[in-house]
């Protein structure tokens, strides 16, 4: 057997609760997912917690791994590769506003470094923005504001507003898709 049917055997015995195809798994990929972790994260705690997040995945998830989609380590990788994701998300850089519709960068907060007609074009733009996020469904105002203002994912805002996964992504991609049709007719 090669290495990845091995590994598949594994994670089949993860999925019914085995301690020691668990205990194999993770002397396999403990490091090379480390590793992955550290280099996308650049930050070894946070590295650290993300592998522990991942196996714990794994753990949880191992029932629904079905071998004919991905190899096991591609997915143990996808499933570290997402955690990371997540976790830069919710890290929330100090130029980050409470309300990102307005726009404001560290350039921008320094009024002596900006032009006063660039100021007044960003407010228009902003003020534009503000009413075209006002013209679409509910669904796509809510889901889109809560990525935008509080930075939550899909997951999280499905979690919020009490709506399936699925509708939550189809709403942001209608929202986004509305948005871009309203400001191209705004420049036309």
């Amino acid at each position: 057997m090669d290495d990845a049917s091995i590994e598949a055997e594994l994670i089949r015995r993860i999925a019914l609760g085995q301690r020691d195809a668990f205990d194999e798994l993770y002397a396999r990929y403990s490091r090379p997912l480390f590793s992955y972790a550290f280099k996308f994260l650049k930050d070894r705690m946070m590295a650290e917690e993300v592998l522990q997040d991942a196996f714990v995945k794994i753990w949880r998830t191992s029932p629904r791994y079905n071998p004919a989609l991905s190899r096991p380590f591609s997915w143990a990788v996808l499933v570290t590769k997402r955690l990371c994701i997540d976790r830069l998300r919710r890290l929330k850089p100090e130029s980050i506003v409470a309300d990102p519709m307005e726009l404001q960068s560290n350039e921008a907060t320094h009024s002596h470094e900006r032009n006063p007609a660039e100021a007044v074009a960003t407010k228009e733009e902003v003020g534009r923005l503000r009413l075209m996020l006002e013209r679409l469904p509910q669904a796509q105002k809510d889901s889109l504001s809560l990525a935008l203002s509080k930075g939550l994912t899909q997951q999280e805002i499905s979690e919020k507003l009490n709506m399936p996964l699925g509708t939550v992504k189809t709403s942001m991609r209608r929202g986004m898709q509305r948005l871009r049709q309203l400001m191209s007719h705004c420049y036309e």
